[in-house]
């Protein structure tokens, strides 16, 4: 076993690399070793850690298809203890932490925190965080830190447990009604051709390849709904139903080298 912690995460459009890169910072403060691992740059492969610290976005009570890949991947073999953490904009609990664990059963997950970030899907049916509202989620997340990575690094265990049948319902749900949400929103994004410059930027940032655009917007099936391709646009030249989408504005600075 190694002497460092591995923080493992993956992030749409950046809330979840704040609150990574603020464990990271923490960690550092408390004379600990680390290796801050984006799953979509980093190649290490995350077997020699003495704790794994594990995060990502919820999307519609899940995590991110592409990180339950890598830890499936990755992860199969790791014995030792592991923390879970979430970035969303509810402060309720998820049935995304069961759902993790259900798909990684081999993992020895004793911790697992939410940790409320500013919504950043809030186009369609969601509504923007308010400033002072953000402020204060962002304020916040420095606390929620420390106490939730000093209880981790005492011992202690927290989890969500939920009810398997309750649990095996709701992914039964979620597989059938997820896609066609997903392809129902889906059609209705565009471009606008007179803003567009055919950068290509929102295809070379998808997480998964998604999307393609030739002069209309396309998905596949595969999207993650993270949204990055109308943050990240130049122009701001998505629309939905013909109309302009409004893009996400972190309130807060993310560091570049991650």
């Amino acid at each position: 076993m190694g002497n460092k912690i591995g923080i493992i995460y993956f992030s749409g459009t950046g809330n979840t690399k704040f609150v990574a890169q603020n464990i990271a910072k923490k960690l550092q403060q408390w004379g600990e070793e680390l290796d801050l691992i984006n799953i979509e740059k980093d190649k290490i492969i995350p077997t020699h850690y003495k704790y794994l610290i594990i995060g990502g976005p919820i999307y519609i009570d899940r995590y991110p298809e592409i990180l339950i890949k890598y830890a499936k991947d990755n992860l199969k073999n790791y014995k030792n203890k592991c923390m879970l953490f979430a970035t969303q904009a509810s402060e309720k609990d998820s049935t995304a932490y069961q759902h993790f664990i259900n798909n990684m059963p081999n993992l020895n997950v004793t911790y697992c925190i939410y940790v409320p970030m500013p919504n950043n899907v809030y186009n369609f049916f969601f509504k923007r965080t308010e400033d002072e509202k953000q402020d204060e989620m962002i304020t916040n997340v420095d606390d929620i830190i420390e106490a939730s990575l000093k209880s981790f690094l005492d011992g202690e265990t927290k989890l969500y447990p939920r009810n398997k049948f309750i649990v095996f319902m709701i992914n039964l749900v979620y597989k059938m009604v997820y896609p066609m949400f997903i392809k129902s929103i889906n059609k209705k994004i565009n471009i606008d051709n007179d803003k567009c410059i055919n950068c290509k930027l929102c295809e070379k940032s998808c997480p998964l390849g998604c999307i393609k655009i030739d002069k209309v917007a396309s998905y596949t099936k595969d999207c993650l709904f993270c949204q990055r391709c109308i943050n990240i646009c130049p122009k701001n030249a998505f629309t939905y139903k013909n109309k302009k989408l409004s893009q996400y504005k972190p309130r807060f600075k993310v560091e570049k080298t991650k």
